[in-house]
């Protein structure tokens, strides 16, 4: 219940904290601006008997707007037009009075305080002790001595707080991938033992990691005696033990480390003493240093940090991805349709959203089996986030939309259920659940959402698990109510994705059978000003969506600069969502926007291979596909044509709208490749300006990349332009 004297208690702690000409409005202003102290005024309500709902109350007075209505970048311009699937939801939401990504934060000054407290890394919770502020927020309550602001209860200062936390974070991230792999060996090793559903469905894969990882018997030089003849099985079981392997504790350099990374980088990286040994091991000592009273120097924090990138991208991406293609098959090109309005209303609505794709493919084989038998009302599968990525490239299963349109996709009203497992699924998906008949079902051991329906996967039972599932969501479809549905008005758009490595070179083998890779190098070192197809560079853009901007946009406005400059787009992730849903994996033979000399290439390819047109960006893949992209920049740089480090390749990576710890690690990774990685947000390191130096200058020293931060899309495309010309020049090519 409403307390009625709420309002008399606010308004005399208003009137303690702010000088006699300064009005509500001012207040509200002051405490925007990060110069009004929000937890100061919080702990006032609360000592004056004010009600937890008055509390809100007062909050909410300075906080009507969604956060992106004052983040948001996006211009009022016909060069990016909104998403108008998403703005009509977003509104259908808000007339609903369902609450969505886009409105909910938490508004603590401490967060926000002049981007100098908690959103600068200075918050620390290692102990119970604190929690420890450091900073100009923590200053207000020490005015007569700063240099209590300067160092938390256990006398850690500003670089050991901000490194240790970026270390958790990059732990994070990698431990979600280690997990994702590890389900995807475990389920190999049991189609090796002859008691799981699944089977090879790409044995020169398996043959390929077989022999990358070097695992027993794939040579013969290493038998006095004939080498054993090897069967399909046999081979999955050595490759499924020596990833289980690299995810323990080897006491050796990771397997997968050693297949995939070029010989220069595992030197750097062992001169530097971050090789890391088995993947759980490195985040178990990750924990370790950054508890309280254990590693208290910046240096030796942020070598941690650069290790567990490694572990990310061999204990994680490559060998999710190497498993998943000898399981599922790798991707060649597919065809699809992409946005909000692939949910149709005279069908059962069927959404597999997460990450790992152990389950959804089970339960899109049931779900043909269902369609086969010819119902009066047939199933639509549909993805959502990475699962959905990882459906598209080898079915060409329909996208739905980013992590940040899951709620979206439920207030259509059509869902009949939504299945998950894990990884960017957000609790509220089950908030907006109830406000209609959509069934939330949670599948994976490791993640459960309070009142949500439960159906856990087991890999052996898998067939019978997706059985049970699609005929919930036929039972379900009864309990829609049609009043509740609508479907938003702008058609899907035509995408094409499916650009796995093998995909890449199998297009440009068209052109040139002898050569592919030395095709692709010859199209880059080509110059400008006499050839009529060239590539100026290549960059990678990755990640999230951010819901702190208008949605997309600073995907669309970089993916579209890049694309006007003749620098060849590779994407994954939710990247892949906005970018088919803004048409930028359509293949339109005019490829508006691109430039002449990436027009040319693209058409080319594309005629070579019997095709109209290619897509001007090329979609590899979920977020663990970017194991693919390390693939492309070691075979161009150890071309023997070329014969360079990555770090001196016109290259770069870009996550402009990440927000997981996924992407961190992620990021982590790439810089150690020795790749320039342009992050679209401040990672909460600005609190110590020493460490800020290192990860976007000094490191570049130590092994060939480096962070640059900046919000704006037009901003990061110039400077990316700017480095990739830099590259040219310095490798002796035309700009």
């Amino acid at each position: 219940m409403k307390d009625d004297r709420d309002s008399n208690r606010i308004t005399d702690c208003e009137n303690d904290l702010q000088e006699s000409d300064v009005d509500r409005e001012t207040l509200s202003d002051l405490c925007e601006m990060g110069k009004f102290d929000r937890r100061r005024f919080m702990q006032l309500l609360a000592g004056a008997g004010v009600s937890a709902v008055g509390i809100r109350r007062a909050l909410a007075d300075w906080t009507q707007m969604p956060c992106n209505a004052c983040h948001s970048q996006a211009p009022a311009s016909p060069y990016f037009i909104p998403d108008p699937n998403t703005e009509q939801l977003i509104q259908r939401a808000k007339n609903l009075g369902i609450q969505i990504i886009y409105d909910r934060g938490t508004p603590c000054t401490h967060s926000h305080f002049n981007d100098k407290a908690g959103n600068a890394g200075l918050c620390c919770f290692r102990c119970q002790m604190g929690p420890c502020t450091l900073g100009e927020a923590s200053a207000l309550y020490n005015p007569d001595n700063p240099l209590l602001s300067e160092r938390g209860r256990c006398g850690a200062g500003r670089d050991v707080i901000v490194t240790r936390d970026l270390v958790r974070r990059i732990a994070g991230g990698a431990s979600a991938h280690i997990e994702h792999a590890r389900e995807a060996a475990k389920t190999l090793l049991l189609v090796a033992s002859g008691t799981s559903p699944y089977q090879i469905t790409d044995p020169v894969k398996l043959d390929a990691l077989f022999v990358g990882l070097k695992c027993p018997g794939s040579k013969t030089t290493t038998y006095k005696k004939p080498n054993p003849v090897y069967t399909v099985e046999m081979k999955a079981e050595e490759v499924a033990k020596k990833c289980l392997d690299d995810l323990g504790d080897s006491r050796d350099m990771p397997a997968w480390l050693e297949y995939k990374a070029n010989a220069e980088r595992k030197q750097t990286w062992e001169q530097l003493g971050i090789l890391p040994i088995g993947g759980s091991a490195a985040v178990c000592e990750a924990q370790h240093r950054t508890t309280m009273g254990v590693d208290a120097d910046m240096v030796s924090l942020a070598k941690c940090g650069l290790k567990l990138g490694l572990v990310d991208g061999y204990c994680g991406l490559h060998m999710a991805t190497g498993i998943q293609d000898v399981l599922f098959g790798t991707p060649t090109l597919s065809y699809a349709k992409s946005n909000l309005a692939v949910i149709e209303q005279d069908k059962i609505n069927l959404v597999l959203h997460g990450h790992e794709p152990l389950l959804s493919e089970k339960i899109l084989d049931a779900a043909d089996v269902y369609n086969a038998s010819s119902p009066t009302i047939p199933i639509n599968v549909v993805g959502m986030c990475c699962t959905g990525n990882e459906l598209l490239m080898r079915r060409g299963v329909n996208l739905a939309g980013a992590m940040v349109q899951q709620e979206l996709a439920i207030v259509t009203g059509a869902v009949d259920a939504m299945v998950v497992d894990v990884q960017c699924v957000i609790p509220a998906v089950q908030q907006a659940a109830e406000q209609f008949h959509t069934k939330i079902i949670t599948t994976h051991p490791h993640a459960h959402i309070t009142g949500a329906d439960r159906i856990e996967f087991e890999p052996e039972n898998a067939d019978v698990i997706a059985q049970q599932i699609i005929q919930a969501a036929v039972a379900n479809y009864a309990n829609r109510d049609p009043i509740k549905v609508y479907i938003p008005t702008d058609p899907p758009k035509d995408i094409v994705a499916g650009f796995s490595v093998e995909q890449i070179v199998s297009a440009l083998s068209a052109v040139d059978q002898n050569d592919p890779i030395g095709l692709l190098i010859s199209l880059i070192t080509a110059d400008p000003s006499t050839a009529q197809a060239y590539i100026r560079g290549v960059v990678a853009i990755v990640g999230c969506v951010t819901p702190l901007d208008t949605f997309g946009y600073r995907h669309v406005a970089l993916t579209r600069r890049l694309l006007a400059e003749n620098i060849l787009v590779l994407g994954t992730g939710c990247w892949a969502q906005v970018a088919g849903q803004y048409g930028l994996l359509s293949a339109d033979a005019s490829y508006p926007g691109v430039g002449d000399g990436l027009k040319a290439v693209l058409q080319t390819v594309a005629g070579a291979n019997g095709l109209t047109a290619l897509p001007a960006c090329w979609h590899m893949g979920s977020c663990v596909d970017n194991s693919r992209i390390e693939d492309v920049l070691n075979a161009v740089a150890g071309h023997a044509s070329l014969g360079v480090k990555i770090s001196q390749l016109p290259v770069a990576a870009s996550a402009p709208e990440f927000i997981t710890e996924k992407s961190v690690s992620i990021g982590t990774w790439a810089v150690d490749l020795g790749v320039f990685t342009h992050i679209g947000g401040q990672p909460y390191i600005s609190g110590s300006d020493n460490l800020v130096s290192l990860l976007t200058n000094d490191i570049a020293g130590l092994v060939g990349g480096k962070f640059y931060v900046e919000n704006d899309p037009e901003t990061a495309a110039d400077t990316m332009i700017n480095l990739i010309n830099a590259r040219r020049t310095a490798l002796g090519l035309a700009v």
